[in-house]
């Protein structure tokens, strides 16, 4: 009986490790394919041992620079960047770890964040002052990118911006840790393209081949890994944003917020307006966390807004 029990679980064992590792080399031949075959739209820039990816359109300063949620790439931009072209020069890029970009050996906060994107920019020549645009987690790196380097903006645009003040008034970052150790445990295996939510957003504004390839390229082992990194140093990045408070001034500021959020998180969102003296909060009641995807022409005319004023004020 004994033998018989033993022989069942070595067998059992044995078929456990044959499919867990039928599922890694499934999911490093799924990322390689993806990598491989699909083409950057801009180049590769070294920032010190590793390349980020940057891609930008258009002409005409102050240039205006697009920084993702978690997780998110430029790809996620896609719904924007063409109208935005059109009156501005527009930067694009992928985070270390996403997309195209190589990985960092530096933690995944919004400091380091911050000093690599500054980096890319300096070697990349696009000189400040900058409009910053970001879109939640993203919004949050751009506020500490102000609070640390105030001269180089000119004005800003937060999306469903995360607040620092996440770090003390919410419980969600303690399900964040949890969701950031699991798919990193998975990151090896295709189990997460299963239960991962990505962003669809409207078919009129984000096309079916748009949609597909942001969420192959989200779904590469290396993605999935920078997606945990970043989750696991939430609670730090929230520190680092509240320590590093931006002073706008009277440089202009302007709020998107989605409309069906609990009041705590519209409190927040308010708050932010405080940032800056020409500020302005807009709730986008139709639109999702993900603003750009769901009414991107408001996030376009956000945009062209804070630049009317820049340039008004600069002549």
């Amino acid at each position: 009986m004994k033998k018989s029990l033993a022989r069942v679980c070595l067998l059992g064992g044995g078929g456990l490790i044959v499919v867990l590792s039928s599922g890694v080399i499934l999911q490093w031949a799924l990322s390689q394919h993806t990598l491989s075959n699909t083409a950057a739209p801009g180049r590769l820039i070294d920032v010190g041992g590793h390349r980020l990816h940057l891609h930008c359109e258009g002409a005409g300063g102050p240039s205006v620079i697009l920084e993702p949620g978690l997780p998110g790439s430029s790809v996620g931009w896609e719904s924007v960047t063409a109208d935005i072209s059109r009156f501005a020069r527009v930067c694009t890029y992928d985070r270390a770890g996403y997309a195209w970009s190589e990985t960092s050996p530096s933690p995944r906060t919004a400091a380091n964040i911050v000093r690599e994107l500054r980096l890319l920019l300096q070697t990349a020549g696009i000189d400040p002052p900058y409009v910053l645009v970001g879109h939640s987690f993203g919004g949050l790196v751009m506020q500490l990118y102000a609070g640390q380097f105030p001269s180089e903006v000119a004005g800003m645009v937060l999306v469903d911006s995360s607040h620092p003040d996440q770090v003390s008034r919410t419980v969600d970052l303690d399900s964040a840790s949890t969701i950031g150790l699991v798919v990193g445990i998975l990151a090896p295996t295709p189990i997460p393209r299963f239960f991962l939510p990505l962003p669809e957003g409207s078919p009129e504004s984000r096309d079916n081949s748009v949609r597909k390839m942001e969420r192959e390229l989200m779904m590469t082992t290396r993605s999935l890994r920078t997606t945990a990194a970043e989750l696991a140093g939430l609670r730090e990045s929230l520190k680092e944003a509240a320590a590093n408070p931006p002073n706008l001034g009277h440089r202009p500021l302007i709020v998107l917020t989605e409309g069906r959020k609990p009041e705590f998180w519209h409190e927040m969102q308010e708050d932010l307006t405080n940032l800056s003296e020409v500020s302005d909060w807009q709730i986008v009641e139709d639109a999702g966390h993900f603003i750009h995807h769901d009414r991107p022409e408001v996030v376009v005319d956000a945009i062209r807004r804070v630049l009317d004023q820049v340039r008004s004020g600069a002549s």
